[in-house]
């Protein structure tokens, strides 16, 4: 597998047994298990799984909404419904966390 910066790496997505990691300009495809890859990619401040087998990057988040995060992309990606106050909570304390010289 190819080195990728996690500064990159706008989000994950997972099916079929691959993990696609889709970054700015490309789509790198990769065959291993969800639980092992989002072990290793959530212990970065900056990603949170917004649903189930996805895995986004806040850094790269344009907006968040009821529902959806929108990416600076322009893609718009759903917020689980079960989670989604936890996850709207998380996004917020990140973004603050930010904004006071915390994290970045």
């Amino acid at each position: 597998m190819q080195k990728i910066p996690i500064d990159s790496i706008l989000y994950t997505d997972y099916s079929n047994h691959y993990i696609q990691i889709h970054l700015p300009d490309k789509t790198v495809r990769t065959y291993m298990r969800f639980e092992d890859f989002s072990g290793m990619l959530l212990i970065y401040s900056q990603f949170i799984c917004c649903y189930r087998n996805c895995i986004i990057n806040m850094d790269k988040v344009f907006s968040m909404e009821k529902s959806e995060f929108i990416l600076t992309t322009g893609e718009h990606l759903p917020i689980t419904r079960t989670m989604r106050s936890q996850i709207h909570q998380q996004y917020a304390d990140y973004q603050f966390s930010k904004l006071n010289g915390g994290i970045g």
